[in-house]
């Protein structure tokens, strides 16, 4: 093995290891419903990401280096492998889950808003049972009522 393909997976090893550290910390911010503090590191997460893909590529495409990586060193390489796979799919899962929560809010928002917007059981200016529309929406009308018959 040469010393450029041994100085190639260390970097990718350590480039994982920053990575999974920055989606750790994303994963644990958003399990403390902390969404609006993941934006600070996510440009480190973009550029570690963007770099990690690349160094893979390049590794994968010298089978030769491949090929001769030392057993140790291979072995190395595979846990970082592992443990790189199980924290994206954790946080993948914690980002899934955070959408899906913020998105039941706005339902949930929007169905308020609508029920209160216009009850169902008012008349609308056309004289039908119903739901009111926007040019329903005009003040009432003084009416004044003889009871003598």
């Amino acid at each position: 093995m040469t010393q450029a393909a041994k100085a190639q997976v260390d970097d990718l090893i350590e480039t994982s290891a920053r990575l999974i550290e920055l989606m750790e910390q994303e994963t644990l911010l958003l399990k403390a419903m902390k969404a609006s503090e993941i934006g600070k590191g996510q440009a480190e997460k973009d550029r570690l990401a963007r770099s990690f893909e690349a160094k893979l590529r390049q590794l994968a495409g010298d089978a030769p280096a491949m090929a001769a990586l030392a057993p140790a060193l291979r072995q190395e390489l595979g846990g970082a492998m592992g443990r790189f796979r199980a924290t994206m799919r954790a946080n993948e899962l914690a980002l899934r889950a955070a959408r899906e929560a913020n998105e039941r809010v706005v339902r949930a928002i929007l169905d308020a808003a609508q029920s209160q917007a216009a009850p169902a059981h008012a008349y609308s200016a056309s004289g039908k049972l119903g739901a009111a529309t926007a040019g329903d929406r005009q003040a009432p009308a003084p009416v004044a009522l003889d009871r003598r018959l």
